[in-house]
């Protein structure tokens, strides 16, 4: 009897067992998403607080672009710039499907931005967020600037050359030389209509002609205005060596080259009495390289949950929610992923109420443009070749190499993946 009673008991205890493990909620899935931006933590954190079917795990990765593994373990989602070119656009997934089940709010995107996350037709990629390039100016001494909606390149040099001020021979105020800042050199050529891009091998390929439209600007800019690079950069040694904004308050410059997110993650008292324009080119905006994009790998092993997070990161409500939380959680934030959302909707609604020097100042989607899909390694490729041609070309009255020789060289040194 009593092995009959102790069999009972062990049955009892097995059946029940059972009908609190059928009755208890599911072990969530797990989402690996791989990424290089630090924001995301937040936005993971209230991804698994809203649902219950899936948890993020984070894969850190210090690089850019994110690297992407070719065997092992893989990541299921990646967020990183630099994935639109045609070598690695590969590397993912589909996502029509998500805009077909009107998942997501298609007709909410910049329609330029979206297609650059295309190959044959097929979207690939969804854009992020995106960085736009400014120019600061001391808003307690404003000038025709205050009128403008941007400022396009012959609207910079006719104003800058206004603040000029020369006394016994040299240059006691100058309002900006292109020289000072090697982004900007590089986003002068690019609005001229260099459209530097991939070639074939994954390399760069770009508008020779524009390019030497654009340089032979610059160069009569510095000539014509500021006296030739030797008295940019002397004046530059001398009275410029603060933060960019800085240069602008303390009066030795009337304007600073700038990005809308470097800006806007100043302290706010560094940003009292600072205002900003917007660069442009035959009233264009071109948007910076750096887009954010996410995508899932094409060897995921959940791609369910990955679809479940894009899903839910595009919706305009979650959208605005992660705003409101990072400016009530964080002393320095700005947008989503420290720049505008690739939405136009909570550009033009959200980001004015939570940032006011941005109020009537939202670029229209009719201004803006996107650069063309860059290389895997244009980070690199920009800091080692093409900002020190561009300095090479300006400073010096018979510059070394061409930009083709240089890229070769580059190749040579560093064969590209």
């Amino acid at each position: 009897m009593k092995n009959c009673s102790l069999s009972f008991q062990v049955l009892v205890w097995i059946l029940a067992t059972g009908f609190l493990q059928g009755c208890s909620s599911p072990t969530p899935s797990t989402v690996v998403l791989s990424t290089n931006r630090k924001e995301i933590a937040a936005y993971i954190e209230t991804f698994n607080t809203d649902q219950d079917d899936y948890r993020i795990e984070l894969r850190f990765s210090p690089d850019s672009p994110v690297s992407i593994p070719t065997e092992g373990e893989f990541p299921d989602l990646v967020i990183s710039e630099y994935l639109s070119g045609s070598d690695t656009i590969k590397k993912f997934k589909p996502l029509d499907g998500l805009f077909f089940k009107r998942k997501i709010p298609l007709r909410d995107f910049y329609p330029g931005l979206l297609k650059l996350g295309k190959q044959e037709n097929r979207q690939y990629l969804l854009p992020v967020s995106f960085d736009l390039p400014i120019l600061l100016y001391d808003n307690r001494f404003p000038g025709k600037e205050n009128e403008l909606f941007l400022l396009n390149l012959m609207d910079i040099r006719a104003l800058s050359k206004s603040y000029n001020k020369i006394e016994s021979g040299k240059f006691v105020q100058m309002g900006f030389s292109p020289l000072w800042y090697g982004d900007f050199l590089l986003l002068a050529t690019q609005l001229f209509g260099t459209a530097y891009t991939e070639d074939s091998a994954q390399v760069l390929k770009y508008n020779s002609k524009n390019l030497t439209q654009a340089l032979d600007f610059l160069k009569e800019w510095s000539r014509d205005d500021n006296g030739g690079p030797a008295n940019e950069l002397q004046y530059k040694e001398k009275y410029l060596n603060t933060p960019p904004y800085r240069q602008v308050t303390l009066g030795w410059a009337h304007y600073a080259y700038s990005t809308a997110s470097a800006f806007f993650l100043l302290p706010e008292n560094r940003r009292l009495g600072l205002n900003f324009r917007w660069i442009g080119h035959k009233e264009k905006i071109l948007a910076l390289e750096n887009i954010l994009y996410i995508g899932i790998l094409d060897k995921a092993s959940n791609s369910k949950g990955a679809e479940a997070f894009i899903t839910w990161f595009f919706q305009p409500a979650t959208q605005k929610k992660l705003l409101d939380a990072s400016a009530s959680k964080f002393t320095y934030s700005f947008g989503l992923f420290s720049g505008f959302s690739a939405l136009q909707e909570i550009n033009e609604k959200e980001y004015p109420r939570l940032y006011p020097s941005l109020l009537g100042h939202v670029p229209p989607a009719e201004l803006l443009e996107f650069p063309s899909p860059v290389p895997y390694r244009w980070t690199e490729l920009k800091r080692k070749v093409l900002l020190p041609f561009l300095l090479d070309q300006l400073q010096k009255d018979k510059p070394s190499g061409t930009l083709e020789d240089r890229l070769r060289s580059w190749m040579l040194a560093k064969p590209i993946r």
